[in-house]
C-alpha cells in the first residue's frame, strides 16, 4: 500500500512538473511573440517620424512661411484661377517640392466636416493629370490619415503614419496648418512622401525578426520535448 502511494505522490508530481514545463513554454511563446510585435510597431513608429521630421517638416514649414492666410482665405472663395497670388504661390511651392522627392505637395480649404477644396497644388503643371488637382477641385476627407483631423483640431503640425492605398500608392504624409489674420484655420498644407523604400525596409526588418523569432520557438520546443521525453521515461 505504501508502494502503491508512493507511486502515485510521484505521479502527481512529475504530472505538476509537466503542466509547470507546458505553461512556461506558452509563456515564452506569448512573450517572445510579444517582443516582436512591440519591437516591430516601435520600429515602424520610429522610421516615419524620421522621415517626416526631416524630410516632410521641413517643406510644410517653408510652405506655410510663404502663404499668406488672408489672400489664401479669399482665394478659397473665389475660386479664381486668374488671381495673381495663385499662379505666384504655385510656383513658388513647386521649387519647394523639386527639392526633394514629395510625390504631392497641395493646400486645401474646407466646405463642411466631410469635404474639403484643393486650392494650390504644387505640381509643374495644370497638364500633368492626375498629378495635378484644379482649383476648386472637391475632395473627400473622410477617410484621412488622423493626422489631417488632428491638425484641424489642434491648428499644429502633424506627422502621419504610412499609408498603402491603391489609389495613391505607399505614402508619409505631413500635415500644417493655414491661418488668417485672426488665427482662424482656413486650410491645409498637404505633404505626401514616397514610403515605398521605406516599406521595403521595414519588410526586410519583420522578417529579420521573425528568423530570430523562429529560432528561439525552435529552441524552447526542443527543450520541450526532451523534457517531457525523461518525464515518460520516469513514468515507465
Amino acid at each position: 500500500m505504501d508502494i502503491a502511494n508512493e507511486v502515485e505522490g510521484r505521479r502527481q508530481q512529475i504530472a505538476t512538473f509537466k503542466f509547470r514545463i507546458t505553461l512556461f513554454v506558452v509563456f515564452f511563446f506569448i512573450a517572445v511573440f510579444g517582443v516582436f510585435v512591440i519591437t516591430s510597431v516601435l520600429q515602424i513608429s520610429a522610421v516615419t517620424r524620421f522621415v517626416c521630421s526631416r524630410i516632410g517638416l521641413p517643406m510644410v514649414e517653408k510652405v506655410a512661411s510663404i502663404i499668406d492666410g488672408d489672400a489664401f482665405e479669399a482665394l478659397s472663395r473665389s475660386l479664381d484661377p486668374g488671381d495673381p497670388y495663385y499662379e505666384k504661390t504655385r510656383l513658388r511651392m513647386l521649387e519647394i517640392k523639386q527639392t526633394v522627392n514629395c510625390r504631392y505637395l497641395y493646400t486645401m480649404a474646407p466646405v463642411n466636416t466631410s469635404i474639403f477644396r484643393y486650392i494650390i497644388d504644387g505640381s509643374s503643371t495644370p497638364d500633368d493629370g492626375e498629378n495635378f488637382s484644379p482649383l476648386g477641385a472637391e475632395e473627400d476627407i473622410s477617410a484621412y490619415d488622423s493626422a489631417f483631423f488632428v491638425t484641424l483640431r489642434t491648428k499644429k503640425i502633424q506627422l502621419g503614419g504610412i499609408d498603402m492605398n491603391e489609389t495613391w500608392g505607399n505614402l508619409i504624409s505631413v500635415y500644417a496648418p493655414i491661418l488668417n489674420s485672426r488665427g482662424d484655420l482656413v486650410g491645409i498644407i498637404g505633404c505626401d512622401l514616397e514610403a515605398d523604400t521605406i516599406i521595403a525596409w521595414i519588410r526586410t526588418q519583420v522578417l529579420w525578426q521573425l528568423g530570430v523569432v523562429f529560432i528561439f520557438a525552435l529552441l524552447a520546443l526542443t527543450v520541450y520535448f526532451s523534457l517531457v521525453k525523461r518525464l515518460n521515461r520516469l513514468l515507465t
